[in-house]
């Protein structure tokens, strides 16, 4: 877990590397997928979780900060994203793809991607994330041009 201050962005930014269980229905143990979690303050809603898969053939997912931190305690999500801890461990079960098609089914530390969301919120604490939004690319749709 670090973070980390970019030359670009005078604001730090949280990044944890870590690995997934992904369970595949025609396997039988459970392939290890590197994954990366960001966090940015500029965009404070918002967690990128990139799977980093063979050849080189990133998987991202922008998955709302909120909703993943609820998943560590209960059932949250819905539609293409459908998260939950497991019940008698420190696992926590993320599915990722529509239910009626093809889906990746993941499983994370609990306990570790809880404390590294906890360090996002001392990034931006739950409430301000509208004061760190970049509002400029929504005022210049809404701005006429002459």
């Amino acid at each position: 877990m670090e973070t980390t201050s970019h030359s670009s962005a005078a604001r730090p930014d949280a990044c944890w590397t870590t690995v997934a269980r992904q369970y595949l229905p025609h396997e039988r143990m459970p392939l290890t997928t590197p994954v990366t979690f960001s966090y940015r303050r500029r965009d404070p809603l918002c967690i990128r979780a990139v799977f980093h898969c063979a050849g080189d053939n990133d998987v991202v997912w922008d998955l709302g900060r909120d909703m993943l931190a609820g998943a560590t305690r209960t059932l949250t999500g819905g539609s293409d994203v459908l998260a939950w801890p497991e019940a008698s461990g420190d696992r926590l079960w993320l599915r990722l793809g529509p239910a009626d098609a093809d889906q990746a089914l993941l499983s994370l530390d609990r306990i570790l991607l809880t404390a590294w969301i906890e360090t996002t919120y001392l990034l931006v604490p739950p409430g301000t994330e509208e004061a760190h939004l970049d509002w400029t690319p929504l005022h210049r749709l809404l701005t006429p041009h002459d």
